[in-house]
C-alpha cells in the first residue's frame, strides 16, 4: 500500500508538465529579453516588455510592444532569443524534450511513454518517439523550404548582404510555419508605404514573399497528424480517417469562405485587393502577418477576422484558436439536431466524450474571451486608441495567437499586458489542458456501485 501511494504521489500529470515547461521557457527568454546586449541602444531592457514578448514568441503570437518592432528594437543576440523561443513553443518544449531523450535512451518505460504520449497528444503510447522524431523531420523539412523559397526575395534587397538576407530569410521562415508572425523588417510586418524595406523590394518579390508565406502558414497549422498520414503512412493506409478528412476540409473550406466574405465585405468596395483577401484569410488563423493596415478594415470586415481568428487551426500543430475540428463538431452537432439524426460523419459517429469536450472547449473560450476584454477595456478607459473595436480585435488575436492588431499593443497600459499575457497563454495550451490538471479522472461506473437516473431538462 505505502509503495502504491509514492508511486501516485510522484506522478505528475503531463498537462501539468506542458505547462510548467511553457512558463520555465517565459521566464528564461523574458531574463535573456532585458539584458543589456539584447537590445540595440546597449541598455536593460524593461522586464514587462520582455516578458510579454517571451509570452508572444513561446505562445507563438506575433503581438509586439516595441514601436519598431523587434528588428528595430532587439540585436542579434535578442533576435535568437526569440527564434528560439518561437521554435520551442510552435514544437511545444516537451517534444524537444522526448526527441532527445529517445535519442539519448534507447528504451523509455512504459509510464514515461504514456506520460509523453499524453504530453504531446500522440495516439500512440508504443510510437510516441517515432511520432516525435517524425514532427521533428516535418518541421526542419517545412522551415530549410521555407528558407530556399525566401532567400532570392531577400538578396534582391537593396543594402542587404548575403548573411543578413540568409537571417532574414531564417527568420521569417520560422517564423511563418510556427503561425508566429513576427518579422524584423520594421514593425509594420509586410504592409507597404511604411518606410521599412518592404518598400524597397521589387514587386514581383513583395508579392512572391506574401506567396510562400501563406504557404508555410497553411502547412505549420495543418496538423502534425494530417501531414505524417499523409506522408509517412500514406501507402499502408487504405483511406484517410476521419481526423485527417475533417482538418483537410476545414482548412480549405475556412480558407475559401474567409476569401469569399472578405471580398464582399471589403474587396468589392476597394478597400483591399483579392490578394489581400486571401492573405488575411490565411494570416488570421493564428499566424499575424499583416499585408495591410487592419484599422482599414469595415466593421463587418472586422468581425470576419476575429471570427477566423477564434477558430484558428488545426489540432496537435503550431497553431491556436479553438481549432477546426471543434468547429466541424459544433456545426455538425447543429445540423445533426435540426435533421434529428446521430452525430455522425463520415461513416463515424462521434462519442458523447467529443460533444462534451466541445461544447466545454467553446464555452471556455468564450468566457475568457468575455473577460479579457471586460479587463482590457477597464484598464485602457482613458486611452483613445482603445476603441471597442480595437480592444475586441486584440482580445481575439491574443486569445487565438494570432499577432494582428489595430496598432492598439504598444500603448497599452501594464494591466492590460498582464491580460494580454494570459490570453496569449489561455490560447496556445487551450482552456482545457489547464483545467485538466484539477481533473480527478475517475471513471464513475467503475468506482460506483450504483448510477444515477437518466432525466431530461427543459431547454430553451
Amino acid at each position: 500500500m505505502k509503495s502504491e501511494r509514492k508511486t501516485k504521489t510522484k506522478q505528475i500529470s503531463p498537462y501539468l508538465l506542458v505547462i510548467l515547461s511553457f512558463i520555465g521557457v517565459i521566464l528564461l527568454g523574458s531574463f535573456l529579453l532585458t539584458l543589456p546586449f539584447a537590445h540595440k541602444n546597449g541598455n536593460w531592457g524593461n522586464y514587462m516588455d520582455a516578458l510579454f514578448h517571451a509570452t508572444s514568441a513561446t505562445c507563438v503570437t506575433g503581438l509586439s510592444t516595441y514601436s519598431l518592432g523587434i528588428g528595430g528594437e532587439l540585436t542579434f543576440f535578442g533576435q535568437i532569443v526569440m527564434l528560439i523561443m518561437i521554435q520551442i513553443g510552435g514544437l511545444g518544449f516537451i517534444t524537444i524534450l522526448t526527441f532527445f531523450v529517445s535519442l539519448i535512451q534507447k528504451k523509455i518505460q512504459f509510464k514515461d511513454r504514456y506520460m509523453l504520449a499524453q504530453a504531446v497528444n500522440s495516439t500512440s503510447i508504443a510510437d510516441v518517439t517515432k511520432f516525435v522524431r517524425r514532427v521533428i523531420v516535418i518541421v526542419a523539412t517545412a522551415e530549410i523550404l521555407g528558407f530556399a523559397l525566401g532567400l532570392p526575395v531577400f538578396l534582391n534587397v537593396p543594402g542587404y548582404s548575403v548573411p543578413k538576407a540568409i537571417w532574414a530569410s531564417v527568420f521569417t521562415s520560422i517564423s511563418a510555419f510556427n503561425n508566429a508572425g513576427f518579422d524584423i523588417f520594421g514593425g509594420t510586418s509586410l504592409i507597404q508605404g511604411m518606410g521599412t524595406i518592404v518598400d524597397t523590394m521589387p514587386r514581383w518579390a513583395y508579392y512572391y514573399m506574401q506567396g510562400y508565406i501563406m504557404i508555410l502558414i497553411v502547412m505549420g497549422g495543418l496538423s502534425f497528424l494530417t501531414i505524417i498520414e499523409l506522408t509517412f503512412q500514406r501507402k499502408k493506409a487504405k483511406q484517410l480517417s476521419s481526423f485527417t478528412r475533417i482538418t483537410l476540409l476545414m482548412t480549405g473550406s475556412l480558407i475559401v469562405f474567409g476569401f469569399g466574405i472578405l471580398m464582399l465585405t471589403d474587396g468589392i468596395s476597394g478597400n483591399i485587393t483579392p490578394y489581400q483577401a486571401l492573405f488575411q484569410s490565411v494570416t488570421t488563423r493564428t499566424a499575424g502577418f499583416a499585408s495591410f493596415d487592419q484599422s482599414t478594415l469595415s466593421p463587418a470586415g472586422k468581425t470576419v477576422s476575429c471570427v477566423l481568428m477564434f477558430i484558428g487551426g488545426s489540432p496537435i500543430s503550431t497553431a491556436g484558436g479553438i481549432k477546426t475540428t471543434t468547429i466541424f463538431v459544433l456545426i455538425l452537432c447543429f445540423v445533426r439536431f435540426l435533421q434529428g439524426r446521430k452525430i455522425s460523419a463520415f461513416k463515424r459517429e462521434f462519442t458523447n466524450s467529443s460533444i462534451i469536450k466541445t461544447m466545454t472547449l467553446v464555452f471556455l473560450s468564450v468566457v475568457v474571451l468575455l473577460v479579457g476584454y471586460i479587463c482590457i477595456a477597464s484598464f485602457e478607459r482613458g486611452n483613445d486608441a482603445a476603441t471597442t473595436n480595437a480592444v475586441l480585435y486584440e482580445t481575439f488575436s491574443a486569445f487565438g495567437t494570432v499577432g494582428l492588431s489595430e496598432s492598439l499593443t504598444t500603448t497599452l497600459s501594464l494591466g492590460s499586458k498582464i491580460v494580454i499575457c494570459l490570453l496569449m497563454f489561455f490560447g496556445r495550451l487551450g482552456p482545457i489542458t489547464l483545467f485538466q490538471i484539477f481533473q480527478t479522472n475517475i471513471d464513475n461506473e467503475k468506482n460506483t456501485h450504483y448510477r444515477e437516473i437518466p432525466t431530461d431538462v427543459i431547454i430553451g
